[in-house]
């Protein structure tokens, strides 16, 4: 690399390593305030969360950031007279541009790596801290008033005591949305969260579990899975890596063929057989919901998919855009120049992303190339700038 290339990447990173870290800064204690409030962290769970969330909130600096950094670079390098001392001397501009470009393409790979492997990682992370402060307080409550109920997942516990983690003759009453009501009583149990399996495993020892349907048996030592109290049963599709995404996705596809093939053979049988009123029955509904309710699951992890691999190649659009841009606003101070680039993406990049992210997640357009529309435009638009000014 010649001397003035290493010169500009070096006043590019040194701008953008001081921008990131005051950004950083910024929003990670926003970040951690929101994590501390809505999961009811102490001063310890907020210090462990800490680096977690900063990991989480860089893919959404660096694309900023680098364009704050080109504009401040390029602006003042124009504004001093450096570049046009550098086509004096028969530089072609693009030599000097492309070290932002490499740049751009760089922290776009850097994004890509954060949000498919760091950020997973990370969110699991800030799961297990709260998991942890979930199952103190989840112990707290029935220690202190003796019984704890999930109106939303159908669990209801009551306990005599509470030592340590085992529950001293607990009553457990579980109503799933679809299955039998059963209660258990028992001499003891011991509970344990498994935020792998989303569960709280629940190992009762000497009792008596009724059934809905008039059933019971004894039990001498049994364990059961429960719902995990305020996680969701499924992982979200942001917080899935893109192996993960798509082995989901696999075997959403096999589920899918499964429900229509009964779905379809259902349905000839009871209209064959003169059966109509089965088609309202709930066996028939739950088919027909779950069918939709996979499809809705593909829709999101499909566009979380792509829309990753799109929000992280902003960052090379933004600078194909920011570094031409400042360099013919070059009498502007750069603030105005970054506000002026900047302002654009905010009302109408942003906006085009999240409507077409909708669009996706609801079915009705592809994501495949949906998640690119606002790419492709910013594109097009950086290479007149840069052809502008290369015939200028």
């Amino acid at each position: 690399m010649r001397l003035l290339q290493r010169y500009i990447t070096m006043e590019l990173m040194r701008v953008f390593v001081m921008v990131l870290t005051g950004i950083s800064v910024l929003l990670v204690f926003v970040g951690v305030f929101q994590q501390a409030s809505e999961n009811g962290l102490g001063p310890m769970e907020v210090l462990q969360i800490l680096p977690y969330v900063l990991y989480s909130l860089l893919p959404i600096t660096i694309p900023a950031t680098m364009l704050l950094t080109v504009t401040v670079v390029y602006g003042r390098m124009a504004g001093d007279q450096e570049l046009t001392a550098a086509r004096a001397a028969g530089i072609n501009l693009f030599s000097l541009i492309w070290p932002s470009l490499l740049m751009g393409a760089t922290l776009s790979l850097g994004a890509l790596l954060l949000t498919d492997q760091v950020i997973p990682w990370s969110i699991q992370k800030i799961q297990e801290t709260v998991l942890l402060k979930m199952e103190k307080i989840f112990l707290d409550q029935l220690r202190n008033d003796h019984q704890f109920i999930d109106s939303h997942r159908g669990l209801a516990i009551t306990v005599m005591d509470v030592q340590e983690k085992t529950l001293v003759k607990p009553t457990i009453r579980y109503s799933p949305r679809n299955g039998q009501t059963f209660t258990i009583q028992a001499e003891s149990a011991r509970i344990q969260f498994n935020l792998e399996e989303r569960t709280a495993r629940i190992k009762v020892v000497g009792g008596y579990i009724h059934m809905s349907d008039g059933r019971g048996a004894w039990i001498r030592e049994e364990e059961y899975p429960f719902p995990l109290p305020m996680i969701d049963k499924e992982p979200k599709a942001r917080h899935m890596a893109v192996l993960e995404i798509d082995r989901e996705l696999d075997k959403l596809q096999a589920n899918q063929k499964s429900w229509q093939t009964r779905q379809a053979f259902a349905r000839s049988w009871h209209l064959m057989t003169g059966h109509y009123e089965e088609l309202e029955m709930p066996r028939f509904v739950d088919l027909v919901q779950n069918q939709r309710g996979g499809e809705d699951r593909g829709h999101r992890l499909r566009t979380e998919y792509h829309s990753r691999f799109a929000l992280a190649g902003s960052c090379f659009f933004f600078v194909l855009v920011g570094s031409p841009f400042s360099i013919i606003q070059a009498k502007r101070q750069f603030l105005t120049s970054f506000f002026m680039v900047f302002m654009p993406i905010v009302f109408l990049y942003y906006p085009a992303i999240m409507l077409a992210m909708n669009q996706a997640k609801n079915g009705i357009l592809p994501p495949a190339w949906v998640m690119w529309i606002a790419n492709i435009v910013t594109g097009f638009i950086g290479l007149y700038l840069l052809r502008r000014l290369m015939r200028n």
